[in-house]
């Protein structure tokens, strides 16, 4: 079968490869893909989801899979299906739980799913108010769409004014500011939580561990990951069941019975783990329709089930038939970013904020094939040398029987990688 994903980043790249995999799959394309992505599969130059379902048409695709969040809030599930297109995705009204921070915490609060306190502005001057009014440290969202990094934390009063003054007056993240989100900030310990479902049966997949924020020790800006590991290290099976039970099955069936729509796909809950008395209250704290970045990138390797089964029982609603399998080894990714450089006008203060691109990269070749590599924002120049595109460059994922194995793995690996301004994290599972 002819399989297209549709991305262009280090999560995309795991998908194709995880569909190479497949010995169901004949002929993986990704739109529009990278310079790495080429080397797994073809990628083909389409941008709008207009050329993407044209392109499934022309090529007889059988089944496709969107790694990134725009094209599904931008509709290309319901385009596709309506061209009798089989795709994996939610629709564009149920895509709404992403592309609206605001919208989607009222929602939750109405089907009584945990959540933070919060309150939603669309004009500064009350949101500063309400700042003031709380006092307590608060996290300031941009509404929309933002790369996954439209999230301020803010630990005071001064802190959280700032925050509003910057994504609602000064737009960093554009359009997406034009409403905030403004919740009380939890303690206790994050998780990224995905499912499989068809709109009525929900399948967990493993967890995984992220690091969103830019420097060790999590601080600096929160940037779109900096690594990941799998399996989680604390989740266990009362906890997924809690999960399930207090977020998954009730928005599911909520938005299902309630709101009047299907959502089918994957789902990524961002949750809040916090201690209250003798139980463990899962708030959530944002919801994704798709795989995260990197997260997929350590989660895919580790499934033993082949990925078609998966899809072609979201789509013919029987997922409640499949019991994935999963690899219980570890996997690690370690992301190299397009760090400080000093430019003709001053320096590059590296991802996630400007960085330069077009640095020659070396020491691909020496990576270890025991490990993989997933490129994020890579190319070849005119003379075939690998150089930077992106912000986040490319990552490595490696596997061990412990995350102690595994990290030194993944370590020892990027240390055969170079070019100007690299910079990783050095604590990704460090635990």
């Amino acid at each position: 079968m002819k399989v297209l994903v549709i991305g262009s980043g280090g999560r995309d790249h795991s998908i194709a490869w995880k569909f190479t995999r497949s010995p169901r799959v004949g002929k993986v394309f990704v739109a529009h893909g990278n310079g790495g992505i080429a080397r797994t599969a073809t990628c083909v130059n389409l941008k709008t989801i207009e050329e993407m379902a044209d392109f499934a048409e022309r090529e007889r695709i059988d089944l496709t899979f969107v790694g990134p969040e725009k094209p599904l809030s931008s509709g290309i599930v319901d385009l596709f299906e309506g061209r009798g297109l089989n795709i994996i995705g939610p629709s564009q009204r149920a895509s709404r739980l992403e592309s609206s921070k605001c919208d989607t915490k009222v929602m939750l609060r109405e089907l009584g799913i945990p959540v933070p306190e919060f309150a939603v502005f669309s004009e500064p001057e009350p949101a500063r108010r309400y700042v003031r009014q709380v006092g307590h440290p608060v996290v300031v969202k941009a509404d929309g769409l933002a790369a996954g990094k439209g999230s301020l934390v803010c630990s005071t009063v001064d802190e959280g004014e700032k925050a509003v003054h910057e994504i609602m007056e000064q737009r960093v993240f554009g359009d997406a500011g034009n409403r905030v989100d403004i919740e009380k900030r939890l303690y206790g310990r994050e998780l990224s939580f995905f499912c499989f479902t068809d709109g009525t049966s929900i399948v967990p997949m493993v967890a995984a561990q992220d690091y969103k924020r830019a420097r060790d020790n999590d601080e600096g800006k929160n940037t779109g990951g900096m690594g990941s590991y799998s399996p989680h290290p604390w989740l266990d099976e009362h906890l997924v069941g809690t999960i399930m039970t207090r977020v998954a099955e009730p928005l599911i069936r909520g938005v299902r019975e309630k709101y009047g729509f299907v959502y089918r796909g994957i789902l990524y809950l961002g949750l809040m783990l916090v201690d209250e008395g003798s139980e463990i209250v899962p708030y959530v704290l944002e919801i994704n329709i798709r795989l995260g970045d990197p997260e997929a990138q350590v989660i895919l390797p580790r499934l033993e089930t082949d990925l078609v089964d998966i899809c072609e029982a979201i789509l013919t609603g029987r997922l409640q038939d499949i019991q994935p399998v999963w690899d219980p080894r570890f996997r690690l990714c370690l992301i190299a970013t397009s760090g400080p450089v000093k430019g003709k006008k001053g320096w590059y203060k590296g991802y996630p904020e400007r960085y330069r691109i077009g640095a020659p990269i070396d020491g691909l070749e020496l990576i270890d094939p025991g490990c993989l590599v997933f490129h994020s924002g890579t190319d070849l120049d005119g003379d075939g040398r690998w150089i930077t595109t992106g912000g986040r460059v490319l990552c490595i994922v490696s596997t061990g029987d412990t995350l102690a194995a595994a990290r030194e793995i993944a370590y020892t690996e990027m240390g055969k990688i170079s070019f100007e301004g690299l910079y990783y994290r050095s604590d990704i599972g460090k635990e």
